[in-house]
């Protein structure tokens, strides 16, 4: 006998009321899980997409800087400020 004629026997010997069929609590405590366990990892998801974005921002950042370019902050139609504050000294080695 193979399982499909033991499932057979099975079904037929018992009644199937269709009013008393649930999941019960196994049922509930198991979508539960899952859906906590997929919250779960929508934020791991987003925190990690974050993270590779604010990465690859830095290293244009970086490229950017070391190419001699100016940095993604500045306006498009500024020139990058290199003239000494008012308060900083002439020189850099000149003291008060």
């Amino acid at each position: 006998m193979n399982v499909l004629n033991i499932a057979v026997r099975v079904a037929e010997k018992t009644k199937f009321d269709p009013n008393t069929v649930t999941p019960g609590v196994a049922g509930f405590v198991f979508t539960a899980i899952l859906a906590a366990g997929i919250i779960v990892l929508g934020f791991l998801l987003v925190r990690r997409l974050r993270r590779s974005a604010y990465r690859a921002e830095a290293r244009a950042r970086i490229a950017d800087e070391l190419a001699g370019g100016r940095s993604a902050t500045d306006e498009p139609g500024e020139e990058p400020d290199s003239s000494p504050s008012p308060d900083s000294p002439a020189r850099p080695d000149a003291r008060d």
